[in-house]
């Protein structure tokens, strides 16, 4: 999987190298704990010691992982050479364990110096960067109820599964931690480590069956590539578009598609939905939604409104109250009632 996407042109370079470079520390991980499964470290010496050893790539995982969903969310994302200091602590590791092991005999696996503040430190790591992630998936307008919820977007859906997996994967080597570093029940380390093969196998197999079934979450097209319209079109066609929905209010109308814009503004539709992308970031129906859903707010706020939630969602715009109430949620995070509520509650 890592070749694979390593070699995959369609989508940005930054984010194929990232992701397969995890993929790598992600086997590398699993065949550590494949090798201490299998006991072949008393076999012989040298297998207690790349264990060891490549076992600091953990220290990997969560840099990788932060700077992979960056790419995720701006397509534009590039690595640069002062990203490199997330990556010191695991060459420290790497470097006191090489010299460490040199003293290790056949079944130091578990009990070598400095195992404890070592693994402690992938532990605290792990809940730091993820954090940071949060953050920055926060930063693009995400709650958590829309990332847990919104599946429109392929690449969206991707990150929500990636999330979750690799959440999942800390928390089966977190109770193994605990277990044996912690708790110091030697008899569950059989039982730790076949649950984190079983969350790696199906996490492993998940990524391959999106690929398989949904590879266009891993790729990015660009659009518009054929596209005469000089940036001081778009501009201007902008603020058109702009004074149509401000002046005029099209998204009143519950049949408006986007001929409707192109014959105001008198260009073709593929050019309305360019602008749209690339000067709001939106797609057409989520760009119509926004405003629909700024003017139900002001009718929601209205304490001597009579109208009741689908009398306020036919007035904005929208067919049907289930399609108002889902383009609310999605732009705002909460219900019409939630919003009304608190609105309510605010004023009084």
């Amino acid at each position: 999987m890592a070749i694979f996407f390593f070699q995959n042109k369609k989508s940005p370079r930054t984010s194929n190298i990232l992701l397969s470079l995890l993929l790598l520390v992600f086997a590398t991980l699993v065949c550590c704990s494949l090798i201490i499964s299998l006991r072949l470290g008393p076999v012989h010496k040298i297998y207690s010691r790349l264990v060891i050893l490549f076992g600091q790539a953990a220290y990997l995982v969560s840099p990788l992982f932060f700077f992979y969903i960056r790419s995720l969310l701006n397509v534009n994302f590039s690595f640069q050479k002062r990203y490199t200091v997330h990556f010191i602590p695991f060459f420290a590791a790497f470097i006191y364990t090489f010299f460490i092991i040199q003293t290790l005999g056949n079944n130091n696996v578990w009990t070598y110096p400095g195992r404890f503040l070592i693994l402690t430190g992938i532990m605290a790591q792990n809940i730091l960067y993820l954090i940071a992630s949060w953050k920055d998936i926060r930063s693009y307008g995400l709650t958590l109820r829309l990332f847990l919820s919104y599946i429109d977007n392929s690449r969206l859906s991707w990150m929500r599964y990636f999330t979750v997996g690799y959440i999942l994967l800390w928390s089966a080597q977190l109770q193994l931690f605990i277990g044996w570093d912690i708790l110091r029940h030697p008899e569950w380390c059989p039982y730790g480590l076949s649950l984190y093969f079983v969350t790696a196998f199906l996490f492993f197999n998940g990524i391959l069956f999106i690929a398989l079934r949904k590879p266009e979450s891993f790729y990015h097209v660009q659009k518009y590539q054929s596209s005469v319209l000089k940036q001081e079109d778009k501009d201007l066609y902008k603020d058109k578009l702009i004074a149509l929905m401000n002046d005029e209010k099209l998204y009143l109308n519950p049949a408006v598609v986007l001929n409707d814009f192109a014959q105001r503004l008198d260009i073709a539709p593929c050019s309305v939905s360019q602008i749209i992308n690339e000067s709001f970031q939106q797609n057409f129906r989520d760009f119509i939604n926004k405003y629909r859903i700024e003017e139900s707010k002001q009718m929601l706020v209205q304490q001597n409104q009579n109208l009741n939630i689908l009398g306020i969602a036919l007035d904005a715009g929208f067919n049907s109250k289930s399609a108002f109430n889902n383009a609310f949620k999605k732009h705002t995070g909460i219900t019409p009632k939630e919003f009304k509520k608190k609105s309510s509650a605010f004023s009084s």
